[in-house]
């Protein structure tokens, strides 16, 4: 069996499901780590990109993206706080969201990702957002997290000022749409295998046996 497995997790922050498979496979690595050791990087996605500064109560932009009723807007959010608590994240009740624009996240993950810090601020990004329900457009929000994981001043400000960053993002998100990526979570592992949607804590450790077994 191969000993290290390559994952890219294309993910959104304000993505939920993503929430979901990243705790699910957290769980599964942590499983298999005897014998397989997985390293984990991230790439941007963005589900949102028009998104107002404003941004959009859950329940009308769930009717206007989707088309989703009041009844399966219920019923999808059930789902995903089970399987969140199943995995050990704590969803606060998702009727309560609002949905932001998230590109600064992806901003700072960018630079996070140069020191290796880059779970550690996705992680908390998500439960600013899932748990805390914070603003996750709002950069003095952002900066407070960043600084929190470990990020400089000097780099926050790289961050949000350098032109070059964002359009490395912009890039980046538009490569991965270009390669077939049209929705998140999205693992891909070793560069030749995408595996879509969050795929629960057993469904992960098959993945990375077979995976470790080729």
């Amino acid at each position: 069996m191969s000993n290290t497995i390559k994952i890219e997790f294309v993910s959104d922050v304000s993505c939920p499901w993503c929430a979901v498979g990243y705790y699910e496979l957290s769980n599964a690595m942590k499983q298999v780590s005897a014998d397989i050791q997985v390293s984990l990087s991230w790439l941007p996605f963005e589900i949102n990109p028009d998104m107002s500064k404003e941004g959009q109560d859950v329940k009308s932009y769930l009717m206007s993206k989707y088309g989703m009723s009041e009844e399966q807007q219920l019923q999808s959010m059930k789902q995903i706080e089970g399987r969140g608590a199943n995995a050990g994240f704590i969803f606060k009740p998702m009727i309560e969201r609002h949905v932001y624009n998230s590109f600064s996240c992806h901003l700072l993950l960018h630079v996070a990702a140069e020191r290796g810090l880059d779970t550690a601020l996705k992680t908390q990004f998500l439960s600013a957002y899932f748990q805390q329900s914070k603003d996750i457009s709002d950069k003095g929000v952002l900066e407070n997290i960043a600084r929190e994981v470990g990020l400089t001043d000097v780099e926050i400000n790289k961050a949000f000022d350098n032109e070059s960053i964002a359009k490395s993002v912009r890039e980046s998100i538009n490569s991965i749409k270009k390669a077939g990526v049209t929705g998140v979570p999205t693992l891909i592992i070793d560069g030749k295998y995408a595996i879509s949607g969050a795929q629960g804590e057993a469904g992960y450790i098959d993945i990375l046996k077979q995976v470790a077994a080729k």
